[in-house]
């Protein structure tokens, strides 16, 4: 007698369809695909399971790694999935502007394709990160996302919706009609699976219950989540519950709850949560006796609003929120503790800190690549380094005639080339590289290394450009570039540049549109 088959895996397109409903399925058939000519697609669904499963790094190199693949080809629900995946990931590691991006380009490939969910997915989660700038944009988005959601009968993104759909109301003080939201959401069917959205919607809910709720139900409800605190080791999700189960114990218990997820969060980078765990550290330290801890966790949050000033936000109303709830706190502190003079050294070093965003400046505004200050004083640094066994090398990249662009179809459209170049320099960079606008339509890529490795980066960049739908950003429309690449192993920035400038212009003499790396 002989043992049964094993049953064989999904198909890729049935493992995505069981994603949310059978995470662990789902996962064993991506994983057989690996290796296989489906290998980047089935790195997108590990990508999404690992997002899931709070396994952030993991998901930004898989998806990260996909895209780059999946722009080589035509466009494709794949591509517009990882733009999805990473668009969130980039997100929740406070890359806001990124984010809105990625959910643009994922909303055009998906109507260009015509995939009915997947272009709702874009306009639900783009309505997500437009929540506090755009909210009447954002809840028209929201609402659009549900009604397809409902007709394709995709129970998970209805409970998602559903569930950002309180959060609107909450936010707008209606709050019957956000718990209704809320109790939608919890009808999903495979909740169980999925603790990090129940989590959610459990500390939602406790903020928006009715006045007649009985105390056993708002009890259950904070047993329950602390059991999904218990039981996971996601520190995403664990650091969710944390601040919702803090705003129910007492001082010290709340301030070991947070200061514990605080330590595991932080592991995952520059989350979005981390100033929120800080300012409630904050507030608890101070009604504990501890100024100096108080501060301390206020000066992080007030960190964390520079790096978020540095990348430009388009969401930037929000730093000015921060800045205010500092400014309180500061006079508080004062009236409060006139007679200690540390604490007022340590508030004199705050104002020193707020005056300080207001100098943070290395970002060009409109294609978020470093400027040209920056590039300068970084590749004056990065110079000092180069040998002959190490030398540094530059590529001079220049849009061909993009003076028509803007003479055929005006400057908005020729920002928006300029963006979609900036985009695919940054697709082609590697950590350590440096992108920079160099002026006008001119940018630099700079890389420690040999030419010869730029020079093959610069022709993978011609070749998405080649592949960019341009007649999407106006009909008729085509896009080349120019490109001049030189290597230094000596302390000469000025002349590095030089080197690939002149380059560039032999390219441009010659008939453009291509990589000289030589002389």
């Amino acid at each position: 007698m002989t043992d049964a088959p094993a049953p064989l895996h999904l198909t890729l397109a049935q493992a995505w369809e069981e994603r949310d409903t059978d995470p662990v399925r789902a996962r064993q058939s991506a994983r057989a695909h690996l290796n296989t000519p489906a290998h980047t697609q089935a790195s997108v669904l590990l990508g999404y399971l690992d997002w899931r499963d709070g396994q952030l790094p993991q998901a930004t190199e898989d998806i990260s790694a996909a895209i780059g693949t999946l722009r080589l080809g035509q466009p494709s629900v794949w591509l517009g999935r990882a733009l999805n995946i990473l668009a969130a990931l980039e997100s929740t590691v406070n890359r806001a502007d990124r984010a809105v991006e990625l959910y643009e380009e994922q909303v055009s490939l998906a109507r260009h394709i015509n995939d009915a969910e997947l272009t709702a997915t874009a306009l639900h989660d783009l309505a997500v990160e437009l929540r506090r700038s755009d909210p009447q944009r954002a809840r028209a988005h929201i609402t659009e996302a549900l009604g397809t959601f409902r007709r394709l009968n995709y129970t998970f993104g209805v409970a998602i919706a559903h569930a950002n759909l309180a959060e609107f109301d909450r936010d707008e003080g209606d709050l019957p009609s956000a718990h209704r939201h809320v109790q939608q959401a919890l009808r999903y069917p495979h909740l169980d699976q999925h603790p990090h959205l129940e989590a959610s919607l459990l500390t939602t809910l406790l903020l928006v219950q009715p006045p007649g709720t009985s105390a056993a139900e708002r009890r259950r409800a904070r047993r329950r989540l602390r059991q999904l605190h218990d039981d996971s080791r996601n520190p995403e999700l664990r650091a969710i519950v944390a601040l919702a189960l803090a705003a129910h114990a007492d001082p010290q218990a709340a301030s070991t709850l947070l200061s514990d997820a605080l330590r595991d969060l932080t592991l995952l980078g520059d989350h979005v949560l981390l100033p929120d765990l800080h300012e409630q550290l904050s507030g608890l330290r101070e009604q504990l006796g501890d100024p100096a801890a108080a501060l301390h966790h206020l000066r992080e949050t007030l960190a964390y609003t520079r790096r978020t000033h540095a990348a430009e936000r388009r969401q930037n109303f929000q730093t000015f929120e921060i800045l205010a709830r500092i400014q309180s706190l500061q006079d508080q502190a004062r009236e409060e503790r006139q007679r200690n003079a540390e604490l007022q050294a340590h508030l004199q070093e705050l104002r020193a800190l707020n005056a300080r965003i207001r100098e943070l400046g290395r970002t060009d505004h409109l294609t978020r690549l470093a400027n040209r200050e920056h590039l300068f004083t970084e590749g004056e640094h990065l110079v000092q380094t180069a040998t002959d066994h190490t030398p540094l090398s530059a590529a001079l990249i220049d849009i061909d005639h993009f003076k028509v662009v803007n003479d055929t179809w005006g400057h908005q459209t020729g920002d928006l080339v300029l963006q979609r170049v900036a985009r695919m320099i940054l697709d082609v960079a590697r950590p350590g590289d440096i992108a920079a606008r160099h002026g006008g339509e001119e940018f630099v890529l700079l890389r420690p290394g040999p030419a010869g490795d730029l020079s093959a980066s610069c022709h993978d960049l011609q070749q998405l450009i080649r592949l960019h739908p341009w007649s999407s950003v106006a009909p008729g429309m085509s896009v080349t570039l120019s490109i001049g690449v030189a290597q230094t192993a000596t302390p000469d920035f000025d002349r590095l540049l030089g080197d690939a400038d002149r380059r560039l212009y032999r390219v441009k003499r010659d008939g453009r549109n291509r990589v000289l790396d030589h002389d």
